[in-house]
């Protein structure tokens, strides 16, 4: 694989992640599908942290068979390196590269960063190296964008699912979650360009199919059910 053939492989898996970001996990399973394959890995995984700290794949390629292995990896602790690519041999995996920020070193602001890892048995060839050395700096501003998007998608899904379950409808759900951002009824009249007459009857339908009467406890319910967003 010539260094023109490794530019084209990155910019087309720049610009297909780009077309995709917010359709679910598919930019990420992108992520480590194309590059897994290109590096001819046996396995790749995009590993975060879950709500406890503890590392997860997000998403694995050519399936979740390594998954777990892979993000033990990522999660093993710092490597004393303040490179984004780095890797080592693995006792059961083989040759391993991990791409991506250690997660104690990735700042706050971004709490959904990522850690691209892909294994090989035998470790991989040159050009495999050459291509994973190339494609760290553009993954490491790919793979944040992907996280998030994905992350929006999946708080999209929950939300239209729980309106589904509590029967409420898109507007009533729109009204609901700007009584959640502080807003009262005439001026989310004003926001939406309905008069207050018809905000306060989308409030009654809310509460009524929430079996409420007060604000503070449809917030409450609509968060808890994932409907709205903090």
């Amino acid at each position: 694989m010539t260094r023109e053939d490794r530019a084209i492989t990155i910019l087309d898996l720049m610009h297909q992640a780009w077309a995709i970001l917010g359709t679910g996990d598919e930019a990420e399973q992108l992520i480590c599908r194309v590059l897994g394959k290109a590096a001819s890995a046996d396995g790749a995984a995009l590993v975060g942290l879950d709500a406890t700290g503890a590392p997860m794949a997000h998403a694995a390629w050519p399936n979740d068979r390594l998954s777990a292995a892979l993000a033990d990896v990522a999660g093993r602790g710092r490597s004393h390196s303040t490179s984004i690519l780095r890797g080592g041999q693995h006792p059961v995996l083989g040759e391993v590269v991990l791409i991506g920020a250690e997660f104690d070193d990735q700042p706050a602001s971004r709490p959904r960063s990522r850690i691209l890892v892909l294994s090989k048995k035998g470790g991989f060839s040159a050009d495999g190296k050459s291509l994973l050395a190339d494609a760290a700096a553009p993954l490491n501003f790919l793979m944040p964008q992907a996280a998030d998007a994905c992350q929006l998608s999946r708080q999209a899904n929950t939300a239209a699912e729980a309106a589904a379950a509590l029967n409420l409808t898109p507007r009533e759900v729109e009204v609901l979650q700007l009584l959640a951002d502080g807003l009262l009824a005439r001026t989310i009249a004003t926001r939406l360009g309905l008069s207050p007459r018809t905000v306060h009857k989308h409030l009654s339908n809310v509460y009524t199919k929430l079996g409420v009467h007060d604000r503070l406890v449809a917030v409450g319910i609509a968060r808890e059910h994932g409907l709205i967003t903090a």
